[in-house]
């Protein structure tokens, strides 16, 4: 196995909320689409939500702790769907990529 499909692989098994918006912004980079500031606001609610639940293991009750970590963690998975399928519709319906991945800009090499 090529080191980068191994480091590929474990990018996605251990960070997938990271690799998720890295591909998000190299799309938005490279297909010069400006982000939508909902769209940030939603982000940082979910890492906030998840700051919580880590404090909240630490200063609450067993039980408020986890209904805390389910709801951080519930945010998370929709909010990452969400960035999943914005980059999928990007790649997919932008003229300038005819559905292909979009190639590295100059600029960002």
């Amino acid at each position: 196995m090529e080191l980068p499909k191994f480091c590929l692989c474990c990018e996605i098994l251990c960070c997938p909320g990271m690799a998720a918006s890295s591909n998000r912004i190299f799309v938005m980079q490279a297909l010069q689409i400006k982000p939508d500031p909902c769209d940030q606001y939603i982000i940082c609610c979910s890492n906030i939500l998840q700051i919580l639940a880590c404090c909240a293991q630490c200063f609450c009750d067993e039980g408020t702790a986890n209904a805390l970590r389910f709801l951080a963690d519930l945010v998370f998975c929709i909010v990452l769907s969400c960035i999943q399928t914005q980059t999928n519709y990007e790649i997919k319906n932008n003229p300038t990529t005819g559905g292909q991945w979009p190639m590295v800009p100059q600029g960002m090499k």
